[in-house]
Order: structure tokens, then C-alpha cells, then sequence
């Protein structure tokens, strides 16, 4: 099994993997996103993409799987959106500097090694026009995946592990990680803890850190 035939079958299994609800603190934090193109990295089936094209922004999107970009721009397609999605590997993606007036990598970044999370930090950062805002939720090192993890799986980078069977990379986040690419930001909510999921699946507990920060 690869990485993209792994979420293929996870997207394959139910209808729709994430729902349909946009992540709470986008949607708390919408009205400060300026005019512009958007970016969602893992677009997966467009719950926080269509969220945005509703309010009138054109979206730009990527995933590794071909499942979900299809629904996604089925769904923006029904609905007379402007989203487009495309298939890709977000290690080869290349952001255009000064372009967007939002990013987002929510739940994404964790598949990258740490090396690779890193450079795409600083394609963000780049990418993002003035007042652009930025937003990453990823899993962090008090997720009890980590814990498994350390265990069970073979360490290739700091934080970073390795399945042979499923071909994937995890990473696990501290706090530093994703703040100091942004600390001259303008900082507008941060969170880290752990919390029970009830979105996906049975009912599970994740370490997290939350980001939303603007460019000055």
C-alpha cells in the first residue's frame, strides 16, 4: 500500500471523510480574510474551501487523492463555486510569492517528515500577500499516536516516523515548530492541548496545536 492508495481507500469507505463543516476557527476568523485567491493545501472533499468560495473568494486546492478532488469539484460545481482543485503531492507544490490572501494546511502537515514540513512553512509564509492570513492545525507530540509511534515505527527524523506497511510518514509537532515561522505575525488565536474527536470514525482523543496568524 502507498500513501495515495491509503487515502484513497479511507475516502472509498464513507461519502464524505470530513463532513461538510468548515474548521471552527476559519469560520470564527473569515471576515479578517482580505480579497484575493485562496489556498488550501489537502483540500480534501472542500469543506473549508466551498466555506470560503460561498463568500464570494476563488479557491485553489490540492490533494493526493483522486477521490476527493473529484468530489470536491463536484460539489463546487453544483453549487456554481469558484474552486479548483487539482491531484498532487504537496512535497513537489511550488506557491507563488505574495499571491494569497489566505493558506490553509489543516490536518495535513503531519505527513510530511520534519525537513519537508519545514520548507512548506516557509512556502506559506512566502506565499501569503500583505495582511494574508495563515492558518495550520496539526497533530502534536501529546497526540497517543505518538506514543504509539515510538513504539511501533521506525524513526527517521526528529519526531518523524516511518510505516513500512502503509509507505507514510508521520510527524508529530511542538509548539515551535509552528509558531516561530510566524513570529513577527500578527497573532490571532492559538490553542494546544488534547481533545476528544467526534467528526470522524469512533470517538478518539488527538494532541493538537492550532495557529491563525496575518502578515503585517
Amino acid at each position: 500500500m502507498t500513501e495515495k492508495s491509503l487515502w484513497e481507500k479511507a475516502y472509498s469507505e464513507v461519502s464524505l471523510l470530513w463532513g461538510v463543516e468548515p474548521d471552527h476557527v476559519l469560520k470564527a476568523y473569515a471576515e479578517l480574510v482580505p480579497q484575493g485567491p485562496i489556498l488550501d493545501l489537502g483540500i480534501g472533499e472542500g469543506r473549508n474551501a466551498l466555506f470560503f468560495a460561498k463568500m464570494g473568494y476563488e479557491v485553489e486546492g490540492i490533494d493526493i487523492s483522486e477521490t476527493a478532488v473529484e468530489r470536491c469539484m463536484r460539489r463546487s460545481q453544483g453549487a456554481n463555486l469558484k474552486v479548483q482543485a487539482s491531484v498532487g503531492d504537496l512535497r513537489e507544490l511550488d506557491i507563488p510569492q505574495a499571491r494569497y490572501s489566505l493558506i490553509i494546511a489543516a490536518w495535513v502537515l503531519n505527513f510530511l517528515r520534519k525537513g519537508e514540513a519545514d520548507k512548506m512553512m516557509a512556502k506559506i509564509r512566502d506565499g501569503l500577500k500583505r495582511d494574508g492570513i495563515v492558518y495550520v492545525a496539526v497533530f502534536s507530540t501529546d497526540d497517543p499516536g505518538f506514543t504509539w509511534a515510538k513504539e511501533k515505527l521506525e524513526l527517521v527524523e526528529e519526531n518523524t516516523f516511518y510505516s513500512r506497511k502503509m509507505r507514510t510518514y508521520r510527524h508529530y509537532f511542538i509548539k515551535d515548530e509552528i509558531l516561530l515561522p510566524f513570529a513577527d505575525f500578527r497573532l490571532l488565536y492559538h490553542a494546544d492541548g488534547t481533545e476528544l474527536d467526534l467528526d470522524h470514525g469512533e470517538p478518539h482523543y488527538h494532541g493538537f496545536i492550532i495557529y491563525c496568524g496575518q502578515r503585517r
